[in-house]
Order: C-alpha cells, then sequence, then structure tokens
C-alpha cells in the first residue's frame, strides 16, 4: 500500500470520527472532504510527488490549478486538505494554509413574492381533495413556507416532535442540532388534516414493516426522501410558471418575515433561530440584509401567520 493510500485511509477514520462527535461533519461533507484529499493525492502523486510529506503550498497550488476547481470548490478542498495533511496542528503547519482562500460570491437568491406565496399553498389541487396525497402535499408547502424548513429537516420530522397545543414542532437540523420552530395556524391546520385524518390511510394500506414514525409518507406508506419532496414543490411551482424547489420555500419565509407583509414581529435573530444558522452572518448573507438595515427597526410579521 503506498503512502499516499494509507494517509487517505487514516483521513477517511478521521473524517468518521469527527462525524460521531457532539458538533459532527455531515456525512456528505465528509465525503467530499475525502474526495477533494483523493483528488489532490491523484494529481501529485501523477505529477512526481513522492508522498504526503513531501507536498508543497507550489504542488498544491499547481494541483489546484490542474484540477480547474471553482473558487467554491477551492475554499472548501483548502479545509479538507488542512485537516488531511496536519490534523489538529496550529495555524500554519500545513502547506495549505499559505494558499490564499479564494472569495466566494453566493449568487443571488431567487425571490417570491407574498403573492406568489399564497398563491402556490393555496393553489387548488388537481386530484381529488380527499386523496391522501393531496392532503400531504398541501401539508407540505405549508410547512416549508410556514416555518422555514430544510428539505432534509421536514423528510427527518417524526410525530412525537409535533405538539398541536403549543403550535411547535421539534427539528433536527445541520450537525445534529435540535430547535423547536413555531407553526402558522395554515399549517397547524393542514398537519391536523393529514396527521389525523390522511396519514393512516397510507400506513394501513402500506405493506413496509412495523409503522412508520415519519410524519410524512409516500403512497406506499414509507418515509419520504429528499428527492419526493422536492418534486412536489417543484411541481407547483412550475404549475405558476416559476422554476425552483423547497429552498425557494425557505428562502420565502425568512425574508417575507424580515420585509413584515404580516401582524408581530421578527428580528434577524428570531430568524435566525427559525431557520436553524449556527451564525448570524449566514442569515444575514441568506436574506440580503445589509449591516444598515440590521440596526434599524425591522419591519414585522409573517402573512400566514
Amino acid at each position: 500500500m503506498t503512502a499516499w493510500q494509507v494517509s487517505l485511509d487514516e483521513f477517511a477514520a478521521r473524517l468518521e470520527r469527527q462525524g460521531s462527535r457532539s458538533a459532527p461533519l455531515s456525512a456528505r461533507t465528509q465525503t467530499a472532504y475525502h474526495s477533494d484529499a483523493r483528488r489532490v493525492a491523484a494529481w501529485l502523486s501523477g505529477h512526481g510527488v513522492a508522498g504526503p510529506d513531501s507536498v508543497t503550498a507550489s504542488s498544491l497550488e499547481a494541483a489546484f490549478r490542474g484540477l480547474g476547481w471553482s473558487a467554491a470548490t477551492r475554499a472548501r478542498a483548502l479545509t479538507a486538505i488542512r485537516e488531511w495533511l496536519a490534523p489538529g496542528s496550529p495555524a500554519g503547519r500545513s502547506p495549505a494554509d499559505l494558499l490564499e482562500r479564494p472569495k466566494v460570491h453566493a449568487p443571488p437568491i431567487p425571490r417570491l413574492s407574498v403573492a406568489e406565496a399564497t398563491s402556490l399553498v393555496e393553489a387548488p389541487d388537481e386530484r381529488d381533495p380527499d386523496d391522501p396525497l393531496a392532503v400531504r402535499d398541501r401539508a407540505l408547502v405549508e410547512l416549508l413556507y410556514g416555518s422555514g424548513l430544510r428539505r432534509q429537516e421536514v423528510c427527518d420530522l417524526v410525530l412525537a416532535g409535533l405538539d398541536f397545543e403549543h403550535e411547535t414542532v421539534r427539528v433536527v437540523g445541520k450537525g445534529g442540532r435540535s430547535r423547536t420552530v413555531p407553526l402558522t395556524e395554515p399549517s397547524v391546520s393542514a398537519l391536523r388534516d393529514w396527521v389525523l385524518d390522511a396519514r393512516p390511510a397510507l400506513v394501513f394500506a402500506s405493506r413496509a414493516p412495523g409503522v412508520p414514525d415519519a410524519v410524512f409518507l409516500t403512497r406506499s406508506g414509507r418515509p419520504m426522501d429528499g428527492s419526493a419532496v422536492y418534486r412536489v414543490v417543484a411541481r407547483r411551482l412550475r404549475e405558476m410558471g416559476r422554476g425552483g424547489g423547497p429552498h425557494l420555500l425557505r428562502h420565502a419565509a425568512a425574508t417575507h418575515l424580515l420585509d413584515g407583509q404580516g401582524e408581530g414581529g421578527a428580528h434577524l435573530r428570531v430568524v435566525q433561530e427559525v431557520l436553524g444558522h449556527a451564525s448570524l452572518a449566514t442569515t444575514q448573507r441568506y436574506t440580503g440584509v445589509t449591516t444598515k438595515s440590521i440596526q434599524a427597526a425591522l419591519k414585522r410579521g409573517h402573512p400566514r401567520g
């Protein structure tokens, strides 16, 4: 086994250990980091670098140029390569520390107006209104827009996390962090119709072993995955002449809260908590709010609150 392979195997094991800690790396991040290291190792090995101990800043720079990575991929790769070549070492000890981190400019996020969002969630379904999937889809889009959840967070919701009395839902977000998110009144109503009236029919018809505890199910009674959630939202958006998916509703929930189209109130930090952002800077970028506007009084309320 080559020195490159030994080093990459050790890196994969470290990533897996990090994935089981209290602030874990997601499986997707682990895969991306290991892929970055593997591709850099292959390029360096193919261009005469003997092994990980022989990597220099200049050879890394040549690898990045040779791989033709975008600024965003390069920025992520610098973090991955640093952890691969110099795990736990002080800043400056890894050759990756000597390379300039590119500035990554996030593309503008498409916006959904309040009128468009309202049309989306209230649009009549061409299916029989008593069809369990029609009831499910209405609850799904109400929840995505009303509480700004991520697609995977919706997939991971369990019945025990729903609290109709207090109108909240318990959500497990990125890094395994859980939070309690308030529900809008239309969301509560739609979720009641789904969970109490329509969902049992799918559970009864299911051939899957056991009784699923996931809130949202497919017609076969199995938990919905991310692609299924995306298809539901994308179909409804297409019907109104728009592209996009669940993230468009998440962005709309945040911006409409901050714009204050309805009654009540929403400060930026409230939106940060609802969205489950670890950093306020993420919320600020995500919602397009400037520092100046943060200091000003924010208009309040969600249009469907």
